[in-house]
């Protein structure tokens, strides 16, 4: 991959063709573009932290050999998706990390809240998958071609067409499902069951941003409608608010990563139904934003629940005396997801509340800079609650373990990421 990085960001779009049904003109076709080159970027990246991270994270006798295999299953899947030129390929992708996600969000079989987990994982982005299957189909017919850089020039037949609107519908189900927006969004807190290598991976850089992925990846053609518009902008907004709300209630750390995660998620829908290109730059480089502090701050909280014995906030408090170098990297992190300049979270939220602020949603100029707002302002305050009340206040002596800083293994892969929240931010 990085070895084609200088040609694809130069402007080259590489491509890969093997003939895979020769009687029906089917070729199993790659490209690398700029986007796909992000998210393989992402992909591989932030994987091998968590790779690094989950060989110490996991007790010696969970089977490791078991769990690398889910996750090496989950990443290929999700490199599929990124790359794949041609939509049934990237159908097949798509489906295989529903299937890998079960493995991953069940690993701990014992349990009936992971085993619970994995089965909703399963049937809500599953049958979302089926939408998508539909949607895509539709779009391939107009296009009169199954090779998505065939169908990423024929945006004036695609909007043209009567199939227009059901073919929208049908990739939006796909979306939404994937990427846990509202009302689809409770799948996500209950993947939660999953160790915290797999939710970090799951939830901050790539299986929650398929969906985001896909919206990126089909707006040159479906975007600039008004039902796009009305559509993705609103369900993006009301996702943002509402989820940033119930994070703010949430004690668990987990729990409340995974619903500021929703609601980053309904943030980056948001931007991407705009349908501006300014708003549209804005959601990609808040993938990228999202994809560091977040994933961060999962492995953060996985290394507080590993070193403390506990993940209620509740039982937690003045561990920073005690955990300097987790503490530290918690309290970049965070800051970042709150919006804290010069971190680079502040410099994508500051671009999406500038976006906003020119919307006007049915006729009324205030309704979305009032509610992105509200949105941001939220995020402020839960991610207030995970730095203060773990790391600051008095120090407790009813721990359920003596909580000191882990090795170098568990802390190092956060540590890169928050580097990197650094050096975006500065660059």
């Amino acid at each position: 991959l990085a070895g084609m990085a200088p040609a694809v960001m130069a402007g080259e779009t590489v491509r890969a063709s093997v003939p895979w049904i020769p009687a029906l003109g089917l070729d199993a076709s790659l490209f690398l573009d700029p986007l796909g080159l992000m998210f393989a970027g992402m992909i591989l990246g932030i994987g091998l932290l968590v790779i690094i991270y989950a060989r110490f994270y996991l007790a010696a006798a969970d089977p490791m050999g078991r769990f690398f295999t889910y996750l090496l299953l989950f990443q290929g899947a999700m490199l599929g998706i990124v790359l794949s030129d041609n939509v049934l390929l990237l159908l097949i992708f798509w489906e295989l990390t529903s299937l890998s996600s079960f493995l991953l969000i069940g690993f701990w079989r014992h349990s009936a809240e992971a085993r619970q987990g994995a089965r909703m994982a399963l049937f809500v982005t599953g049958g979302g998958g089926l939408a998508l299957i539909g949607g895509l189909l539709i779009l391939g017919n107009i296009a009169g071609s199954y090779d998505l850089t065939v169908i990423l020039q024929q945006k004036e037949a695609i909007q043209a067409s009567p199939l227009y609107l059901p073919a929208l519908l049908l990739i939006l189900g796909g979306c939404f499902t994937k990427s846990a927006q509202f009302p689809f969004h409770f799948w996500l807190p209950h993947a939660m069951a999953a160790p915290t290598p797999v939710s970090a991976y799951l939830h901050s850089a790539t299986m929650v941003k398929a969906g985001v992925f896909m919206l990126a990846r089909l707006w040159p053609v479906l975007a600039g409608t008004e039902a796009w518009f009305l559509i993705v902008a609103t369900t993006g907004l009301v996702t943002m608010v509402f989820a940033a709300w119930v994070a703010l209630f949430k004690d668990d750390l987990k729990g409340l990563l995974a619903y500021s995660t929703i609601s980053h998620l309904g943030f980056l829908t948001m931007l991407f139904g705009l349908g501006t290109p300014m708003a549209a730059l804005v959601g990609v480089f808040h993938i990228i934003n999202h994809a560091t502090f977040k994933a961060a701050l999962f492995l953060n909280a996985g290394i507080v629940d590993h070193e403390a014995g506990t993940r209620d906030l509740k039982r937690l408090g003045g561990l920073f005396g005690l955990m300097p170098i987790a503490g530290t990297l918690a309290l970049i992190a965070g800051l970042s997801m709150a919006g804290v300049p010069p971190l680079n979270g502040f410099i994508s939220k500051e671009m999406m509340l500038e976006e906003a602020a020119h919307t006007v949603w049915l006729g009324q100029p205030w309704v979305f800079p009032v509610l992105a707002t509200l949105g941001a302002t939220l995020s402020v305050a839960y991610s207030l609650r995970y730095i203060v009340h773990v790391y600051f206040g008095p120090r407790r002596d009813d721990y359920p373990k003596a909580p000191h800083d882990p090795g170098v293994g568990l802390w190092g892969p956060p540590a890169v990421l928050t580097a990197l929240v650094v050096a975006i931010g500065l660059a």
